[in-house]
C-alpha cells in the first residue's frame, strides 16, 4: 500500500527544450546578429528617408523589431541583457540610418562623392556631433523610444497584453 502513493521525483521539472534554450544562449551570436540587422536597418532607414525626403514612424518599429529578431534568434537568450543589448542597438541603428541620410543630403547638396563625406563624418566627430545637434527634433527622440522599446520587446519575446 505505502508503494501506491510513492510520487515519481525522477521527471525533470523544466521541460528540455526549455533547458535547452537556456543552455544554448550565446550573447556574442546575438550581438553578432543584432550588429548586421541594425547595418541592414539603418541602411533600408537611410534610403527610404532620403528617397521620401521624410522620417517615417513605422520605419523605426522596423529597426526595432529586426534588431530584436536578430538577436532573439541568434543569442537564443531570455535574460534581460539580450533586452538591453537589443534596445541599444536599434538606437544605433536610427542614429546610423540618419546619418546615411544626412550622408546622402550633404553630398547631393555639396555635389561630393558619397562615400567622402560619410568618412568625413565619421572621422570627424565634431562634425557629426553638430550636424546632429543642428537637425535634431523632439520626435527624433519619439523614434528612437519606439525603436529601442520595439527592440527590447522582440528581443525577449515578451507578449503583449
Amino acid at each position: 500500500m505505502e508503494n501506491a502513493h510513492r510520487m515519481d521525483t525522477s521527471a525533470s521539472p523544466t521541460p528540455p527544450a526549455i533547458e535547452q534554450l537556456d543552455t544554448d544562449s550565446n550573447l556574442v551570436m546575438g550581438l553578432i546578429g543584432g550588429a548586421v540587422a541594425m547595418v541592414v536597418s539603418a541602411v533600408i532607414w537611410g534610403a527610404i528617408t532620403y528617397v521620401t525626403q521624410y522620417q517615417i514612424g513605422w520605419m523605426a518599429i522596423g529597426v526595432g523589431f529586426l534588431v530584436g529578431f536578430a538577436v532573439r534568434y541568434f543569442g537564443k537568450g531570455h535574460s534581460q541583457v539580450f533586452g538591453l543589448s537589443s534596445a541599444v542597438l536599434a538606437l544605433i541603428g536610427c542614429a546610423l540610418g540618419n546619418l546615411l541620410f544626412y550622408t546622402g543630403a550633404i553630398a547631393r547638396e555639396e555635389g561630393i562623392p558619397f562615400l567622402e563625406v560619410f568618412i568625413f563624418l565619421l572621422l570627424t566627430p565634431a562634425a557629426t556631433i553638430e550636424l546632429f545637434t543642428l537637425t535634431f527634433e523632439v520626435i527624433d527622440l519619439l523614434f528612437y523610444g519606439i525603436a529601442a522599446y520595439v527592440g527590447f520587446r522582440t528581443a525577449l519575446d515578451i507578449p503583449r497584453r
